[in-house]
């Protein structure tokens, strides 16, 4: 005998199927039923049937994983909906030992097009707008993109000798490969145009569908599972990431989201965006001797994923101060002051920030011929100074930056003469 539960995910309906070896009652159909309108599952010899109701045009996919310590991974997708009953059986999945399994509505698809400006680049005319009609073909099988064909087509009328009107119709046929968003990465005016199939579908591995309707052509991209195998190694004031992305196309992710939240501890959130489908990315200005929890969350244009299982991670002691800050400069605000005085301005790049953040820059003026010696306190963020001096000496500007560790080394020295 075998014992077969369920749970209910939310936002997702799911069943979540646990097969052991234990000794049980009998086993029965009705045992398995998934929540209204969710997954169910059946038994048939030692294959698993699971159903779902369709009560939508989306795309429906089945996710697994062999058990809760693992990441989910896609099991079958590109199911589409046509409010009837969907069955996919599973063979030999009570042998398996244990599994789960997820229903997943998959999000709204993308229409693939060749922007206008494309296409009037290969038609070499427009009159009242190019008319599209797409058709998908398949996955790249190098980069494993999106492919398809396009045919363009615009009528241009005019009027002829003797004053008759004539039409002119300029066509083209073009062979396109779009990357996961959608966009265009390369178009080609192949010398034998290829026969469209407007009933063509497919998926691949993992998950991204292409599908014909009528005269367009749509692309499915999943929402990516929570990113595994996040990792955090401590460089400076910097946690340098790096992660693993799944249910996904890794070349889908367009944007990754790096957290790092302190614990126990009143220091600001730290995040940072990665654009593209980067699997490393750098969260800065950390505290030294503070614990963060840091996740990851990928995003394509389906959506974005969970977040990562969190991971824990201290930073060291602070120890190293800022560096001098670089491409200082010393300006006065009016050539041509109406008084004694004038504004002196002073600017400069940030510092490198040693192991933790710089909190405040300090910006130091040395008047000659006893003009005074003037400080002045900014804080971390801030690259600029101003002082109202006396305009006729010659300045000195100097600036040093500070972090946890002290104040670092002061900046080369820029003289600003009188006026």
């Amino acid at each position: 005998m075998k014992i077969i539960t369920r749970k209910h995910y939310v936002p997702a309906l799911a069943i979540a199927l646990l097969v052991d070896g234990i000794l049980a009652a009998p086993f029965s159909a009705t045992a398995l039923t998934g929540p209204t309108g969710g997954l169910a599952a059946a038994r048939s010899g030692d294959d698993l049937v699971l159903s779902f109701p369709t009560a939508s045009t989306n795309f429906y996919g089945l996710q697994t994983r062999p058990d809760l310590a693992q990441p989910w991974t896609i099991f079958q997708s590109g199911i589409q909906g046509d409010g009837t009953v969907k069955r996919v059986t599973i063979t030999n999945a009570l042998l398996a030992g244990q599994g789960f399994y997820q229903l997943v509505i998959q999000p709204s698809p993308t229409r693939l097009l060749l922007p206008q400006s494309d296409a009037f680049a290969i038609l070499g005319h427009s009159c009242g707008g190019i008319q599209e009609q797409v058709y998908a073909t398949g996955f790249d099988p190098v980069n494993g993109y999106p492919t398809g064909n396009v045919y363009l087509q615009t009528r241009c009328g005019g009027s002829g000798r003797g004053g008759g009107y004539h039409t002119t119709t300029y066509s083209a046929s073009v062979a396109v490969t779009w990357d996961f968003a959608g966009n265009v990465i390369s178009a080609t005016t192949p010398a034998t145009a290829s026969t469209a199939n407007p009933t063509f579908s497919a998926a691949d591995l993992y998950g991204e569908i292409i599908y014909n309707a009528g005269t367009a052509a749509y692309l499915v991209v999943p929402v990516p599972a929570a990113p595994a195998g996040v990792t955090a190694v401590q460089s400076g004031d910097q946690f340098e990431v790096s992660w693993t992305p799944l249910g996904v196309n890794p070349t889908a992710v367009a944007s990754s989201a790096l957290i790092a939240t302190p614990v126990n501890s009143t220091a600001p959130i730290l995040t940072a965006t990665v654009a593209g489908p980067a699997t490393a990315g750098v969260i800065a200005s950390l505290q030294p001797q503070t614990t963060y929890q840091i996740t990851v969350v990928n995003t394509s244009i389906g959506g974005s994923s969970p977040a990562s299982t969190p991971i824990i991670v201290t930073t060291e002691a602070a120890s190293v101060a800022p560096s001098a800050p670089t491409g200082v400069t010393a300006n006065w605000a009016f050539p041509d002051p109406a008084g004694p005085t004038d504004t002196l301005v002073a600017t400069w790049q940030a510092a490198v920030p040693g192991d933790s953040p710089i909190d405040q820059y300090r910006i130091t003026i040395v008047g000659g011929d006893g003009a005074g010696t003037f400080t002045q306190t900014v804080s971390g963020t801030t690259l600029t100074a101003s002082f109202t001096v006396d305009y006729i000496p010659n300045w000195s500007v100097t600036v040093q930056a500070h972090n946890a560790i002290g104040w670092g080394s002061s900046s080369a020295v820029v003289t600003l003469g009188g006026l």
